[in-house]
């Protein structure tokens, strides 16, 4: 190339410049040959990406250096594409073809062919621009898996977003459950399950299973029902994820647990596992920051993929928005029947109050005013107690901050007992160094509470006891009175439900002390039941040992 050359091609953009960078820098391989299909030049890609330098090539017939079977066996000469290009002056392109490279092996590549001018019409050759399709194969295998990657998000924030609005299209809890598992199966499950607490965290019921049919889900309803509690001290998965544990997720082996009678010995919760099959499950509690609601099932068949931590987070995720809710269908629920029976409890003493007021007014001459005077006062004052305790009640359920501080429980309980004034005795036996995170005014009020209940019914004496048992700190008052009925031991946990025999012992009360008490048992991460005794009533207050408990407990109340 002369001077005068790179001048008469300046005016299309050509400069010595450009024509090196041409011919070093273009990122694909190019040789020229003539039209038997001799190689005339080479640049220097192609020599690296078919490992030959180019004394190779120069000179070499191009089809015997480098076509082949995609088996590497040799192509006829009149069968190659390539070949029949250069004597014909024609263009071809091949999306695959076969070069051997200098090490022996072979590459599949990308391959334009062009005729080129040699000097005259008849003097014709071809040029070759050729890609490695391993390294464009492998960009598009890239492309293609983030674009699997990003339909998979998509559908699942589409499942999320569902979840969602199913969750939020009714306050009936186990409809809502219901939906959300049908709407589960089969989309993430071939069958699911859901699991709710009973208030009191004794028991489980399970509300929903849904199993695959086809394209959608049915209901399952022989597997529905109430289950047996958990032993506190069982360290089953579904037993730890109930008491709060992260999501699990089982394989095969853990799955052979489940249908095991040595290792789970309750008929009803191994039959799912034995009627429907499963080779992968996520069992992931149904919570709320404050408390655990049950668990949620989802598992699949063998001729489904398995579970992945993908999944794990995604089921994680959905349960939490089915607990919360539930938890908000509860709280709407409880608020109806709160204010309904608050109602009534607050207009009963002030129906009498106005009436006896009403009579006052009416009929001076026959009323006492000083009588009249001491019922009015009689009748505020429960009704200021039960304001009061409404207060108490209302701050526990919105979740007023506290603060907390390490009480040693057994010590208070001591102290409290002590403090009782005549009337039945009350005896306490309590461990040293029973340590728990919480509110001493909020402990304080449980324990009178507990303490004053059991000694308004008990016969002659109360036990109360102390004690650590499964890193919790066990509070155990037991009275020896008539106790109190299977049937009743959750209602008299509701707001003004009274018994007849408290309120035969009792009638101004307010009938919200023990409703507090348990929303301060729970406020504390713990429960407070009422359990089998073989004479008189027995209340147990479970708490989280300090070194057991929730680290964020100190920082609510901070």
């Amino acid at each position: 190339m002369t001077a005068g050359d790179l001048e008469g091609w300046a005016r299309y953009g050509f400069s010595e410049e450009l024509v090196r960078v041409l011919f070093h820098g273009l990122r694909v391989g190019l040789y020229v040959v003539d039209h038997t299909g001799k190689i005339l030049m080479v640049n220097p890609y192609a020599e690296r990406l078919l490992d030959r330098p180019a004394r190779q090539w120069i000179g070499a017939d191009s089809h015997d250096l480098l076509h082949r079977n995609a088996d590497g066996s040799p192509i006829p000469r009149e069968d190659c594409q390539i070949s029949g290009a250069f004597s014909e002056g024609v263009y071809v392109r091949s999306e695959e073809s076969w070069f051997t490279r200098g090490s022996g092996g072979l590459v599949p590549l990308g391959v334009m062919v062009a005729p080129l001018p040699m000097g005259g019409e008849e003097d014709m050759g071809s040029v070759v621009l050729f890609y490695d399709l391993w390294r464009h194969k492998a960009v598009e295998h890239k492309q293609a898996a983030a674009l699997a990657a990003l339909g998979k998000l998509t559908d699942r924030l589409s499942l999320v977003a569902e979840t969602s609005t199913v969750l939020a299209s009714t306050l009936k809890v186990d409809e809502a459950l219901r939906r959300l598992s049908r709407l589960l199966v089969p989309r993430l499950a071939d069958w699911a399950m859901i699991d709710l607490l009973s208030p009191s965290g004794n028991g489980v019921d399970r509300v929903a299973v849904v199993v695959k049919q086809g394209r959608s889900g049915v209901k399952c309803k022989q597997l529905e029902g109430p289950l047996p509690a958990f032993p506190e001290t069982s360290q089953a998965p579904m037993a730890r994820v109930l008491r709060g544990g992260p999501a699990v997720l089982l394989g095969p082996e853990d799955l052979a647990e489940r249908i095991d009678p040595k290792k789970e010995p309750s008929v009803r919760r191994r039959r799912p596992y034995e009627e429907l099959g499963a080779h992968s499950v996520i069992l992931a509690p149904l919570r709320t920051p404050h408390r655990v609601l049950g668990a949620l099932t989802l598992a699949r068949y063998e001729t489904s993929p398995v579970y992945d931590s993908a999944d794990l987070s995604l089921i994680s995720d959905i349960a939490s928005r089915a607990g919360l809710a539930v938890d908000n269908a509860d709280m709407c629920e409880e608020q109806r029947r709160f204010a309904s029976t608050t109602s009534h409890e607050l207009r009963t003493p002030l129906a009498s109050l106005c009436a006896r007021l009403d009579e006052a007014v009416l009929y001076p001459a026959d009323v006492d005013p000083h009588e009249t005077i001491r019922e009015a006062l009689t009748v505020t004052d429960r009704l200021k107690k039960i304001v009061d305790d409404l207060l108490v009640l209302a701050r526990l359920r919105g979740g007023d901050p506290a603060a907390y501080e390490p009480i040693d429980v057994g010590a208070l309980v001591t102290d409290e007992a002590a403090a009782l004034a005549g009337g039945v005795p009350v005896h306490v036996e309590a461990d040293r160094d029973v340590n728990v995170l919480g509110n001493r005014i909020q402990l304080i009020r449980v324990i009178d509470n507990l303490l004053v209940n059991a000694r308004r019914h008990a016969g002659t004496t109360v036990e109360v006891t102390v004690r650590r048992a499964a890193g919790s700190a066990v509070i155990t008052v037991q009275d020896d009175g008539a106790g109190i009925a299977p049937q009743d031991r959750e209602r008299v946990f509701e707001p003004f439900v009274r018994l007849d025999d408290g309120r035969r012992k009792e009638p101004g009360g307010s009938g919200l002390g023990l409703a507090i008490s348990r929303d301060i048992a729970h406020t504390h991460h713990g429960t407070l039941t009422v359990e089998d005794s073989p004479r008189g009533a027995r209340f147990v207050l479970w708490l989280p040992l300090i070194s057991e408990g929730p680290a964020t407990a100190g920082e609510e109340g901070a």
